[in-house]
């Protein structure tokens, strides 16, 4: 079945659509993807029943060429899902699964999809922050960001904790540096809003700046510029945080280990088993006995 009648049947009942492509010449992952998955019953009966199958095969004909563009197609197998106007909202890529696997995986974001559009449609509903959070996540997970930015902006407005601000200030540090005006204002409201880290907000600002900081190391910075974030942690918050604390120092141990600092990663490591839960010490011994070998 071709574009036009694939998007119109879509429309006319009101299905999403699973597009598959594949490629004709020389992609042994899409003749086995047929083979493991499109031919199976395990996925056509569980995606077929709620959803309409497009099974797009593209050689280096010209309009095979446009079809990839359109599509933005960069590998194959390819699975976009379009809502049924045609709109593209979720995507994957080829992946070590089963057909059973593949259908669980695809059904599950066409349900959080529906889920997302009924919660955006019902604009004056009361809002529930934790209900709000769950279906926040389950949009990051979408190939296009309106909807995760969209439920951002009314989270920022609504909450009560700090969940949507963290976010935030996550992604303004994808686009700025952390010495940047606007980054250093959002954290200290940020921090503001959670003085006595009630919502564990200074141990998420901590890991995010650790975070960009090992990222964005130079050459010529010393290693342990990337670690501050964590050691103001530590000396703020140590005595108040018996849950995350272990995690902090097992995080430095790691690290200042995977920059050859070997003594000063047990250091850190023999401080996170003390810290750690019952439940939580056998992977950090692991880790311990591990770095004892590498000395």
């Amino acid at each position: 079945m071709d574009e036009i009648k694939i998007l119109k049947t879509a429309q006319q009942e009101n299905l999403p659509v699973v597009a598959v492509f594949l490629s004709v010449e020389g992609c042994p992952w899409s003749h086995k993807f047929v083979e493991d998955v499109l031919q199976s019953p395990r996925f056509v009966n569980r995606v077929g029943v709620d959803a309409i199958l497009w099974e797009i095969s593209l050689g280096k004909e010209k309009e095979d060429q446009a079809m990839r563009d359109k599509y933005g197609v960069r590998e194959s197998p390819q699975i976009i899902l379009l809502d049924p106007r045609g709109k593209e909202f979720a995507r994957l890529g080829y992946s070590p699964l089963d057909a059973a696997s593949y259908a669980l995986e695809i059904m599950a974001l066409i349900d959080s999809f529906q889920e997302v559009c009924i919660a955006l449609d019902n604009r004056d509903s009361a809002f529930e922050e934790e209900s709000w959070k769950d279906l926040y996540l389950k949009a990051k997970k979408f190939s296009v960001p309106c909807f995760k930015q969209v439920m951002l902006e009314k989270g920022l407005k609504k909450e009560k904790g700090t969940f949507f601000h963290v976010e935030k200030y996550a992604s303004m540090l994808e686009k700025h540096k952390l010495k940047n005006p606007e980054v250093l204002k959002m954290k200290r409201d940020l921090l503001k809003r959670d003085p006595e880290n009630k919502f564990e907000t200074h141990f998420k600002v901590a890991l995010l700046d650790f975070q960009k900081r090992a990222s964005s190391l130079k050459s010529k910075d010393r290693y342990e510029k990337a670690i501050i974030p964590l050691l103001n942690y530590l000396h703020q918050f140590k005595e108040k945080d018996s849950k995350n604390i272990w995690k902090v120092e097992l995080m430095i141990s790691e690290y200042l280990y995977s920059k050859n600092v070997i003594s000063s990663a047990l250091e850190h490591a023999e401080e996170s088993l003390k810290a750690a839960p019952e439940s939580e010490r056998p992977q950090v011994l692991q880790a311990i006995s591990y770095m004892k070998r590498k000395q």
